[in-house]
């Protein structure tokens, strides 16, 4: 049968190209360990407002991550690590960072899960990570040698890089994610305020003074300037208030401070105060207070209370100002653009600017309180919020943002905090209390109550105590659930103003807080919506798929909410270009994860499948992937005389559908000798079919095809062909099959690769197939021998008749028969000789030689030969000695031979009028002297005495005319004399040297002697082209 390549070259189709498909090749297999999200620290987000969750120098920060097995096996061997990049805006991975020792900001931990709970954190032999598992069941810190990773960062911008590594990894694109942070530079004024001791001058540790027995209260005030870089703030303005039952209050120094108070720090200088950029005669100079950097300013003093027994006071200071000095934006300077002059100059001078806040706001207040008898005082000492809880606010805690700290909260479940505390004089007095609070969404209150305990979302929940005695401290919390927006969250401690009844479990004293400025805390935050992160979507049906098909087409995709850790809030919704794919949408407990539809025709093509997942916040992202989907079709048609029927099952690439558009009977009668290629003996058709289809689809659009031909039996046929538009005759079966007791049916598999069979003829053809054999004629009386330059020279004759589909082929191998790799060719039939190049062999090689008749069926005996390929003389034989010598008209040349002279065939003399090198040698050279003996060749000179140098070489040529070359071995020069036997007759002597060598030859006889050259030179030029050797072989030379 004829292969697919006969089939293709006569329909002159493409070469077959894939469909271009991203494919998701189903669930992961084995264990995977997966990066789901980086939670600390967070990735920093600028806009032109500035920038947030952004790291402040020096600031201890650790590193926590969810780190999720999202394969179908266990992992039990894991390692972490943690690398710190380099990066800008833009946000490109650079070098690793390093610290301020010099050292990589790399932290490798090798021992996070094995086999030894002994050396590794997690032993997998008790608790591997399972399938579907987050390590450490959420978000986990990672630690090294039992202790948290910690990173104390320096002021730039990072790329930070948590990244997993298991030896039993399935997939290792998802071992690791990368967070942006940008670390800043702080500064702050922080402002301390102390009792002292009046007796020892020392600073009291508490912050509230007992008066009873005193006269006074000894105060200090210390102010410091500090930051990660230097910080010299000029001008700081401490506000100073004290209020209550004060009598007099001053500073050392005499200053009254009594009531409200401004204090300026720092030391007086003259110092620069404004620089223009351009103008150094315009610096201006100022007497200023300025604060050295990481100095402590101090001033004391002391306050007087009344003479009230029940005096009671307080003393508050805090930054009220301060100015800086510096390139900032208020001291830019800008020219303005005038008509035919658009360009705008700015200058960056430096001046002094006016500064309110820093970047520490919880260390620029302090105070001091003081009292003659018991103080009654309760405060908020912290309030905040706790994250990282389920949507449904399962779960614990992973996160505390407090009240004065940058940053952002999340979305979801969250519990507000406030820890309470006893700040009375009097440690065993109880009060009673409670917590009011407010929550607000973008100004718009959604939440208020009343609180006195914290029994939920905490591992060790508060059960409501009065403050003090033994129970100094309190906490109260709710849990709430943010959106997106700004939030306002306040609460209000209040000291319950009537003692304890006899029906309360523990008793507390009522009484009035007599300083209610520490029970408000209020707390205005961003809540950001973190997007669900998509981190695998595939489609699980393997190999190809096709419209109808019985296996459906199944979607699985894995989705994580750093705000909702179980995904209970997660919905997800699937689509295709037409719409929804329809029963997929749902939530992840309803199973919507994972699509399973059947192969719609609306999927025919390269249709991408869309997955929307969605947050309980209606945040939501998406991802696609490719599918590509194979049309499938049947086309039938049946001739209206014989009733063949033509079956076409066909997997395609295409909307359209596709049939037979010509399918009738054509007359059989041309085909009733037909020769088969392939099979001999002739066959006659017993039917014949005129075939096209509707589309001719090429073979990158063609997935499977086959036809089938079911005809009667009593048709008799025995084969199918197919005749293509170019009328090559190709065989689509042999052999039909039973469909039943009156019909059979052929059936063509097309080859893969291969387009629609484009419209032809179908011929049923009769008689049982012959195959064909070898072929009948042979290769005779086949010689070979070698030739001049290397070149193999082939003979040969044929015996019996050459059929059309026979050829005759040459087949030469070097060294070895039977070669994969020779050279091959096919010659004419008419041809009985070939020639193979001396530029294809090598001096000395044997190449092996074989000329066959060949057909598709194989080569009858063919004639065969092996040739040693020969292209120069061998032996290392060269003349040596040579001389020439001048004798009667004559040059004698002599020579040695010298090594082993076995190739040679003969020697030729080369001779010019100029010296010459070997590349230089004059050819051809006809005077040669036969014999590998041969040292002596004698030249006629040249008729004309020229009186020139001449030079000469002597060569060895082998049998095949195979000559080496030389450069000259001697010369001589024509000296001949002249002869002057005739006494001025007008017959003269060419070459006559006397005196008056013109007076002997006549006038008259100049001419004739320029013809007799002429034509000497003509007669010169006719030998040279004689003779019918090549290069000068067989040629009778002549001078």
């Amino acid at each position: 049968m004829l292969m697919l390549t006969s089939f293709l070259a006569g329909m002159d189709i493409h070469e077959l190209e894939e469909q271009v498909v991203i494919e998701e090749t189903g669930a992961r297999s084995g264990a995977d360990a997966s990066v789901i999200a980086i939670t600390t620290p967070k990735e920093s987000t600028c806009n032109i407002q500035g920038c947030r969750n952004t790291l402040q120098v020096g600031e201890e920060v650790s590193f926590s991550a969810f780190i999720k097995n999202v394969g179908d096996a266990d992992i039990t061997d894991l390692s972490y690590t943690v690398t710190v990049y380099l990066t800008d805006s833009n946000q490109a991975v650079g070098g690793v960072a390093k610290n301020a020792q010099g050292n990589d900001l790399i932290w490798e931990n090798l021992d996070v899960m094995c086999d030894d709970a002994s050396v590794c954190d997690y032993d997998s032999t008790t608790d591997p990570l399972s399938a579907g598992a987050f390590l450490g069941g959420g978000k986990v810190t990672l630690q090294r040698s039992g202790a948290d990773i910690v990173w104390t960062p320096t002021q730039g911008e990072y790329m930070v890089e948590i990244a997993v590594d298991s030896p039993i990894d399935a997939d290792t694109s998802n071992d690791a994610e990368l967070v942006y942070v940008i670390v800043e530079d702080w500064y702050d004024i922080s402002v301390d305020l102390a009792w002292i001791d009046g007796a020892t001058g020392e600073e009291m540790e508490t912050s509230s003074l007992d008066a009873s027995s005193l006269q006074s209260g000894q105060f200090k005030l210390t102010v410091t300037a500090d930051g990660s870089n230097t910080f010299s703030p000029r001008e700081v303005n401490i506000r100073m208030e004290t209020s209550g039952q004060v009598d007099t209050a001053s500073l050392s120094d005499g200053t009254d401070v009594k009531g409200i108070s401004y204090i300026t720090m720092g030391t007086v200088s003259n110092v620069e105060i404004y620089q223009n950029e351009t103008d150094p005669n315009a610096t201006q100079m100022g007497n200023r207070a300025v604060m050295t950097y990481q100095t402590a300013y101090e001033m004391s003093g002391e306050l007087y209370p009344t003479g009230d027994a029940n005096a009671q006071f307080e003393i508050t200071a805090e930054v009220h100002n301060y100015t800086l000095y510096g390139q900032y934006d208020d001291c830019v300077e800008s020219s303005d653009a005038t008509e035919g002059d658009e360009n705008v100059t700015t200058w960056n001078n430096f001046c002094e600017v006016l500064e309110n806040n820093d970047d520490r706001p919880k260390t620029d207040y302090d105070e001091l309180t003081g009292s003659k008898v018991t103080y009654d005082d309760i405060r908020i000492s912290r309030m905040g919020i706790y994250q990282g809880y389920n949507s449904d606010c399962t779960g614990v805690a992973t996160t505390f943002m407090q009240e004065g700290e940058d940053g952002d909260l999340n979305v979801g479940c969250s519990l507000l905090y406030a820890d309470v505390e006893h700040r009375g004089s009097d440690p065993t007095k109880a009060y009673g209390w409670n917590v009011s609070y407010s929550v607000a969404l973008d100004g718009t209150p959604v939440a208020s109550g009343t609180l006195v305990e914290c029994t939920v979302g905490l591992e060790v929940p508060y059960v409501y105590s009065p403050l003090g005695g033994g129970a100094p401290v309190g906490a109260v919390c709710m849990q709430t659930t943010l959106e997106p927006g700004e939030y306002t969250f306040t609460m209000e401690l209040a000291m319950n103003n009537k003692s304890s009844t006899d029906t309360d479990p523990v008793p507390w004293s009522g009484g009035t807080d007599q300083r209610t400025s520490n029970n408000d805390a209020t707390m205005v935050v961003d809540v950001i919506n973190n997007l669900p992160v998509i981190t695998s979507f595939e489609l699980t049906t393997e190999g190809d798929i096709v419209v109808g098909q019985e296996a459906p087409l199944v979607f699985a995709v894995s989705a994580f909410d750093v705000d909702d850790p179980s995904g209970e809030g997660l919905n997800f919704a699937y689509s295709y270009p037409g719409g929804e794919i329809g029963g997929c949408t749902g939530s992840q407990s309803e199973g919507a994860t994972v699509c399973t539809t059947p192969v719609f025709p609306d999927f025919i093509g390269n249709s991408p499948v869309t997955v929307v997942v969605t947050d309980s916040h209606n945040g939501e992202v998406s991802k696609e992937i490719d599918m590509f989907v194979w049309n499938s079709a049947v086309a039938t048609a049946t001739t209206s005389t014989s009733g063949v029927e033509v079956q076409y099952s066909l997997d395609y690439s295409g909307q359209s559908e596709f049939t037979i558009a010509t399918f009738e009977d054509a007359d059989a009668s041309s085909y009733e000798a037909v020769q088969l290629e392939g099979f001999t003996g002739t066959y006659a058709a017993v039917g014949a079919i005129d075939y096209a289809p509707s589309t001719t689809y090429t073979a990158s659009d063609v997935l499977d095809q086959s036809i089938s031909v079911i005809l009667a039996k009593d048709v008799e046929a025995t084969s199918l062909w197919y005749i293509d538009g170019s009328g090559k005759w190709i065989l689509l079966s042999d052999a039909a099959t039973d469909v039943d007791a009156s019909t059979e049916m052929f059936t063509y598999d097309v080859p893969d690769n291969s387009p629609v069979v484009p419209a032809g003829k179908m011929i049923l053809m009769g008689g049982e197939l012959a195959q064909a054999s070898i072929p009948d004629a042979s290769v005779s009386g086949f010689s070979a021998e070698a030739t001049k330059g290397g070149a193999i020279a082939m003979t040969w004759d044929i015996t019996g008749t050459l059929l059309g589909s026979d050829s005759i082929t040459v087949n030469i191998c070097a060294d070895a028969a039977d070669c994969t790799d020779g050279f091959e060719a096919t010659v004419a039939d008419e041809d009985r000789t070939y020639t193979y190049s001396g530029s294809q062999t090598t001096h000395g090689v044997t190449y092996h030689l074989e000329v066959a008749v060949c057909n598709e069926q194989g080569c009858s005996t063919p004639g065969i030969s092996s040739v040693v390929a020969d292209k120069q003389v061998d032996g290392g034989v060269e003349a040596t000695g040579l001389t020439v010598a001048a004798q009667d008209g004559q040059w004698v040349i002599t020579w040695e031979v010298t090594g082993d002279s076995s190739d040679v065939a003969m020697w030729h003399v080369c001779w010019a009028n100029e010296d010459f090198t070997v590349g230089e040698m004059p050819m051809p050279c006809p005077a040669m002297a036969m014999g590998a003996d041969a040292t002596t060749l004698t030249i006629d000179m040249p008729s004309i005495r020229t009186g020139q140098e001449y030079f000469f070489t002597a060569v060895p040529m082998d049998a095949l005319g195979n000559m080496d070359a030389a450069a000259s071995m001697n010369s001589i020069i024509d000296t001949r004399a002249a002869d002057n036997t005739n006494s001025n007759d007008g017959n003269g002597t060419i070459g006559d040297t006397g005196d008056d060598a013109s007076s002997s030859v006549p006038t008259w006889t100049w001419g004739l002697i320029g013809g007799v050259v002429i034509v000497a030179f003509i007669a010169g030029a006719f030998i040279l082209s004689r003779g019918d050797g090549e290069d000068g072989e067989g040629k009778d030379w002549d001078y």
